[in-house]
């Protein structure tokens, strides 16, 4: 299946849970946001995302780094009268573009990290070392779950995935490479 008819498949998924003129572009999402809030709605506004993929035009965000600006608060969804599914649709976009290898860094790593020791952000010595000074025990790092989740990993092809992505970064600094010593991509 191609991008098209993946954002088609969303953008009909969307209109199946609400009637997509349901959303009358009020403005609760964006205002409910704390993530639109913070940035004044120039960085992650999630009206427009609706509108965008409900426009068919969704495919312009699949390479916005903004996408990956929500955090799945679903404050949106709480405060939109209409009950559009604003956050699992931008999860859903999220996903697509992890498929396409669109992932920015950040998100790579933490989930490599995940996979390698179970903590998104493992802690820091220093961290432990602070706790142990406020006479409380040092966080463990488990090593009984970390073959687990590798599995999980394996088996939910995750890690094809981050492959994908990984190998998708390295064409497009390759092609940035080309650019900057005059050639062709």
């Amino acid at each position: 299946m191609d991008v098209e008819e993946r954002l088609e498949e969303i953008a009909q998924k969307l209109a199946k849970r609400v009637d997509t003129k349901s959303c009358f572009q009020c403005g609760s999402c964006v205002s409910a946001c704390p993530v639109s809030r913070i940035t004044d709605g120039e960085l992650y506004h999630p009206r427009r995302i609706v509108r965008a993929t409900l426009e068919g035009e969704a495919s312009k965000l699949l390479e916005q780094p903004s996408l990956w600006l929500c955090t799945s608060c679903h404050a949106c969804l709480e405060h939109c009268p209409q009950k559009v599914p604003v956050s699992e649709l931008v999860q859903d976009l999220q996903n697509l573009a992890s498929e396409l290898g669109v992932t920015p860094d950040d998100i790579v790593s933490e989930v490599e990290n995940i996979i390698a020791t179970g903590w998104a952000l493992a802690p820091s010595e220093s961290a432990n070392k602070r706790r142990v000074e406020l006479g409380l025990p040092p966080i463990p790092l488990e090593e009984k779950g970390k073959k687990d989740l590798h599995t999980i990993a394996k088996a939910t092809e995750l890690l094809s995935r981050l492959k994908k992505i990984k190998e998708h970064k390295a064409a497009l600094k390759a092609a940035d490479e080309a650019i900057q010593e005059g050639g062709e991509a």
